[in-house]
């Protein structure tokens, strides 16, 4: 609404940037959280594993079938949407335009489409999950991680989610620890990221190999280009997370929790700065003048088509009857 003062503070606005910060911090919280209940915790890593690879086995094939088939985008265009929308968004699109030598403006446009879509969908989802899964949160914080296509908007989606079924289930008579329907979400972002960098090295053989073969040849080491390097960084503060929280003496581990509090407050304020970089970018006017409406036609039928109900049924396939700990 205000492209001027968007214009302004562009340099500061990087939502991808300030969701990684999030999330790697994230990691610290969710370790101190997991420490507690290790069996659920486990259960919750391996679920959101096997969801992860089912979404990519349907998403994917079908979104780019969709593209093709009924709207009629080539290639280029066809791989880079299919990849925003059922993999994560604005990474998943730039990583794989990348890897298939697409122009500039092919991921570009994407991305855009992609925030813009993921702002609709953070308005709306959480308050259907607080409506309708209320009583299986941990459906719900997997819901959201599979259905909106990028991380900021994800995870602020699932902490919005959080809060809401919290305060719904409170009102019901039962309290739910807080930071599990969150680390659900994360979870199955997390491993969402985790697999760009091989589908983009996928796509860039094959492309390279078969479709545009006067490319160079794609080279192993783009895997580790293409990886998302923040990932190894929720990694690390999980580990030491969980470290000091088990491993350690227990006058070293009754302070962990505090500290993690600490730092869950800048995590808080990363969040924000997300979000808040997610509503700047979305200036609907220019985005429609560049040519966006038959692409926000393919990102439509496909995402309230197929792409949140398929990830519905993914997550009560694989998360129903879980519930988080009872605070206390």
């Amino acid at each position: 609404m205000f492209p001027r003062f968007a214009e302004t503070i562009k340099e500061a606005v990087r939502p991808e940037l300030y969701i990684k910060i999030a999330i790697v911090i994230l990691g610290g919280f969710f370790a101190v959280t997991a420490a507690g209940k290790l069996n659920l915790a486990t259960s919750l890593l391996l679920r959101g594993v096997a969801a992860i690879i089912e979404a990519y086995l349907i998403y994917w094939a079908v979104v780019y079938f969709i593209a093709r088939k009924w709207f009629g985008f080539n290639r280029e265009w066809a791989a880079p949407l299919a990849s925003g929308i059922s993999i994560c968004g604005v990474s998943a699109a730039i990583a794989t335009g990348a890897a298939i030598r697409a122009r500039p403006i092919v991921p570009v446009l994407v991305s855009s489409l992609v925030v813009v879509f993921a702002v609709v969908e953070v308005l709306i989802l959480p308050f259907l999950a607080q409506t309708f899964l209320w009583q299986e949160p941990l459906v719900a914080g997997a819901w959201i991680g599979l259905a909106v296509k990028t991380d900021g908007a994800a995870v602020a989606g699932g902490g919005i989610t959080e809060s809401l079924i919290l305060a719904k289930s409170a009102a019901e008579g039962v309290t739910y620890q807080p930071g599990w329907i969150l680390g659900t979400t994360a979870t199955v972002k997390v491993f969402i990221d985790v697999f760009i960098g091989i589908w983009a090295f996928v796509l860039g053989y094959i492309w390279t190999n078969h479709i545009d073969v006067t490319s160079d040849k794609a080279r192993i080491a783009e895997i580790w280009q293409r990886f998302p390097k923040f990932i190894l960084g929720f990694v690390v503060t999980f580990m030491v997370g969980l470290y000091l929280a088990l491993g350690t003496p227990a006058d070293v581990a009754s302070k962990v929790p505090a500290a993690i509090g600490e730092a869950n407050t800048f995590r808080v304020i990363f969040f924000i700065l997300t979000f808040f970089s997610i509503g700047v970018l979305s200036n609907f006017k220019k985005l429609w003048q560049e040519g966006i409406g038959k692409l926000a036609a393919v990102y439509a039928v496909s995402l309230f088509g197929f792409v949140i109900w398929v990830g519905l049924i993914i997550s009560w396939l694989f998360f129903s009857g879980i519930k988080p700990p009872l605070a206390g």
